[in-house]
């Protein structure tokens, strides 16, 4: 075979996902049409039960004149009415329990758990049994391996016990036969050091943390007298979540920590699970455990791959509270186009929530797009930490505080001022600061200065 043949087999193996170098299972050889079949069969099951055996579903099945029986292709998913955050905790509030009708196989059975769901407008509590962290632990080993974790050596992991994914890390932990230190609580910059103890102790090759919690565990060894490539020597690969993260974001987490493989996992309680692949290039939708679709926020129809609307998902795993076509307010976008990895399932990237939103003149944007603005427009100021002024928004302009770099400071921020200033035509103002509150780090937040104040 000819090299310009090879090349062209190898491409028509990389669109229909068989090209893989390292798939998990069969699962990951599936070609896109073949994964699309497979996601029909799999919904389709879950919808029968969802109209037979719970009763939330089955009354809002019949309002919307949706019956699972015929329910053919991926495309008559659409016919499926929207669950909200808010529809949820309306009804919990309603029945005054965790219980509202889109439970499966509670019963009396023990190990049932509950975890909640994140964000402002509210916390939901969501059912877990036995068989969910079973199945769900293997659909999260899945994750992981697409972040680059292999059998043997130590994990160190970060989650807040209140999240599902506290539910299955052990089944993560026991499949790749690693010894796992859990990390409880989802930001704890007061106990950095002692997380840093625990990465000099056990010398993971794994990391999963908190994005804003990396910088934390940084400054700690830097106040130990070690730098960042000296902490994180040996760690093959380093996952961080809760926060979305910019390119630029990477590749200053990558010259921080010496780590290559800087991969971003994203998700909900609620089992909506994405992750990098090697190629970084979007977080592929893990298959087995959700359906993931992007929606225009007030039609509802699906929007053109790269365009940002409403990230909905569906359970794919029918145990303990089951969201189907679930909105839990998240701003994001979907990609179907054939990965370079061979991976089928598309990639979607999460943007931050709709309630985060704001106003700057003509534009509604979210702090994600300051930050990416920001490293586009001046590279130099890559992975630098900066608060949003609340007060400037109000005044119609764009005021960051943003910590001092070390070098050609003022230059670097008057070309950042202008330059913004040019891409979003409202006047900007940039106020260098020596410090920030730590738990401000990541993508930056809307603060009003005197929030910031009174944190430092």
């Amino acid at each position: 075979m000819s090299a310009r043949a090879a090349r062209a087999a190898n491409q028509v193996q990389l669109s229909e996902g068989r090209g893989v170098a390292e798939p998990f299972d069969a699962l990951d050889r599936l070609s896109p049409a073949e994964l699309g079949r497979w996601w029909t069969r799999r919904l389709r099951s879950v919808l029968k039960i969802a109209a037979a055996e719970l009763p939330a579903y089955a009354e809002r099945f019949a309002r919307a004149g949706f019956d699972p029986a015929r329910f053919r292709g991926l495309d008559d998913l659409q016919a499926v009415p929207i669950l909200t955050k808010a529809d949820v905790l309306a009804a919990q509030r309603q029945a005054g329990s965790h219980v509202v009708g889109i439970e499966r196989g509670l019963g009396d059975q023990p190990g049932v758990t509950l975890s909640l769901s994140s964000g402002t407008s509210g916390t939901t509590y969501i059912a877990h049994t036995p068989r969910w962290r079973r199945l769900q632990g293997l659909s999260a080993c899945r994750a992981h391996w697409w972040a680059g974790l292999r059998h043997g050596g130590s994990l160190i992991l970060s989650a807040p016990a209140w999240h599902s994914y506290a539910a299955i890390q052990p089944f993560v932990a026991q499949h790749f036969g690693m010894r796992c230190v859990v990390v409880s609580g989802t930001y704890l910059p007061r106990f950095a050091d002692r997380i840093v103890d625990a990465i000099r102790n056990f010398r993971p090759r794994f990391v999963t943390m908190f994005l804003p919690m990396v910088f934390s565990i940084i400054a700690a060894g830097r106040r130990q007298g070690l730098s960042g490539k000296q902490l994180f020597a040996g760690v093959d690969a380093l996952v961080v979540t809760g926060a979305p993260i910019t390119p630029g974001m990477r590749r200053h987490l990558s010259v921080l920590t010496g780590v290559a493989r800087v991969a971003e996992i994203a998700g909900t309680s609620e089992n909506l699970l994405a992750v990098d692949c090697a190629r970084a290039e979007g977080l592929h939708v893990v298959p087995d455990t959700c359906y993931a679709e992007v929606l225009d926020p007030e039609s509802h129809q699906p929007v053109a791959d790269g365009e940002p609307g409403m990230m909905v998902s569906s359970a794919l795993i029918p145990a303990g509270s089951l969201f189907l076509r679930y909105d839990a307010g998240d701003v994001g976008m979907i990609d179907h186009a054939p990965c370079r990895c061979g991976l089928a399932s598309p990639r979607i990237k999460i943007f931050g929530r709709w309630e985060d939103r704001f106003k700057l003149g003509a534009r509604t944007l979210l702090p994600y797009d300051i930050q990416l603005a920001l490293e586009q427009e001046v590279p130099e100021l890559n992975g630098a930490a900066c608060v949003i002024g609340r007060e400037g928004l109000a005044h119609g302009r764009l005021r960051l505080l943003l910590i001092e770099p070390e070098q050609a400071a003022s230059v670097l921020l008057e070309e950042a001022r202008i330059r913004l200033a040019r891409r979003f035509e409202v006047p900007v103002e940039i106020v260098a600061v020596r410090e920030l509150p730590l738990r401000f780090k990541g993508v930056p937040p809307i603060l009003s200065e005197s929030e910031v104040a009174a944190a430092l």
